[in-house]
């Protein structure tokens, strides 16, 4: 199986009748998502990672020092699989130290739907987007709303600023993500970094793109190193 493959079937879905609204964000209903997935790559498995704590305890959550947590999950499509985090969060989308079963239970979900963007399915939810761009005729002179004036954009750390100078080195050079359905979510990070990118999803992007590829470079090395070892 190959990722474009993946990318170009599940990116053409429409999603849109199947999201709804919290706050100011777009939600997907993970019941649907898996479904879709299931019609087009039945064989897709998803596995939440699991810690292990000093006390010889495992857990599905990753704990930080100040109580709040966050899930992650794999799914994988035959031989090809991507990773995705995400907080364990309240109603106002911030992060809940010490959460309850529940809320780590809806986080997971959250995760998988998010999982499964990665592949294409409703994935320009995640760029600010609530549904696809539709091409409109220009307004007229009578009719055309009066432009507000614009957001200034967050300023940056320096730090976060090597991060997205970092995150977009990546997805413009490396070959994970300028090779076929890469180049859509190489567009898809551009679009958020050259936003207004928050410090949460500059962190999110950094450790998501450089994960990759350090996992698709791995595997071209051990796949050299096995090649050389089969010549021996």
């Amino acid at each position: 199986m190959k990722y474009d493959v993946v990318w170009n079937k599940l990116s053409e879905i429409d999603v849109s009748n199947k999201t709804e609204k919290k706050g100011n964000l777009t939600y997907l209903s993970w019941a649907w998502a898996w479904g879709e997935l299931m019609k087009h790559f039945p064989m897709a498995v998803v596995e939440f990672t699991e810690w292990d704590y000093p006390d010889a305890t495992q857990k599905d959550i990753l704990i930080y020092p100040d109580g709040t947590c966050s899930v992650e999950c794999t799914l994988t499509i035959e031989d090809i699989s991507r990773k995705m985090w995400l907080p364990v969060m309240d109603y106002k989308n911030d992060a809940i130290p010490d959460p309850n079963a529940r809320q780590i239970s809806d986080a997971k979900m959250r995760c998988l739907v998010k999982c499964i963007s990665m592949f294409g399915l409703g994935h320009y939810i995640y760029a600010g987007e609530d549904l696809p761009q539709e091409t409109s005729p220009p307004a007229t002179k009578e009719t055309a709303p009066k432009k507000t004036a614009e957001k200034p954009k967050r300023k940056l750390t320096g730090a976060q600023m090597e991060q997205v100078e970092i995150i977009r080195e990546t997805v413009t050079k490396h070959p994970v993500f300028t090779n076929g359905g890469g180049l859509d979510l190489c567009k898809q990070v551009l679009s958020v970094i050259d936003g207004d990118p928050t410090p949460a999803q500059i962190n999110e992007w950094h450790a998501y793109v450089v994960g990759e590829a350090s996992i698709h470079d791995n595997k071209k090395q051990d796949e050299e190193y096995h090649g050389r070892q089969n010549t021996d």
